[in-house]
């Protein structure tokens, strides 16, 4: 994907994947996971490098760089919540412990350094809190920033609609 498309965005639970983005579909998508942003901008000029050899255009790849994560209203309830989930010290990705919108900055700044075109959050804890505070933080951040979404995928991925906003006149 050229760097001037946007950012993509999918959800991943137990045992399914949902792109919630209202995005051109691609020939094949290819999740990630990387220890830090530089082998993920590997991964991707890797995905992207076998689209050519294999002659196909590589925007004809998107690839999702997976981010496990748990948000809260603010920054040390979330590192707190997070302390006492008893996860593994070493994640199998990237790892985002904070607020929904520091996580949109992350999501945007990962398709703008080029290390994705979109990213796969993958909620730890308390799956439904994660998944709420996604579709009321992080996409509405996303969406003032011309990312589309698909009202029906992210009600069937969340359970959540974003806010109404209403316009002062």
């Amino acid at each position: 994907m050229s760097n001037n498309s946007p950012v993509r965005l999918a959800l991943a639970t137990p045992g399914a994947w949902t792109e919630v983005t209202d995005a051109r579909p691609t020939e094949s998508i290819v999740r990630i996971h990387a220890s830090d942003l530089r082998e993920g901008q590997q991964a991707r000029a890797r995905a992207r490098a076998e689209a050519v050899e294999a002659g196909k255009d590589a925007d004809s790849v998107a690839v999702f760089l997976d981010i496990e994560i748990h948000v809260a209203d603010d920054a040390r309830t979330a590192r707190r919540e997070f302390a006492a989930l008893d996860l593994p010290a070493v994640p199998s990705s990237i790892r985002y412990v904070g607020t929904p919108s520091g996580l949109a900055g992350l999501v945007a700044d990962v398709k703008a350094a080029e290390v994705a075109d979109g990213v796969t959050l993958i909620a730890v804890g308390p799956e439904q809190r994660n998944l709420d505070k996604i579709a009321r933080g992080v996409v509405p951040w996303l969406e003032d920033r011309g990312v589309l979404f698909s009202a029906e995928k992210l009600l069937a991925a969340t359970g959540s609609l974003t806010p109404t906003r209403v316009l002062a006149s």
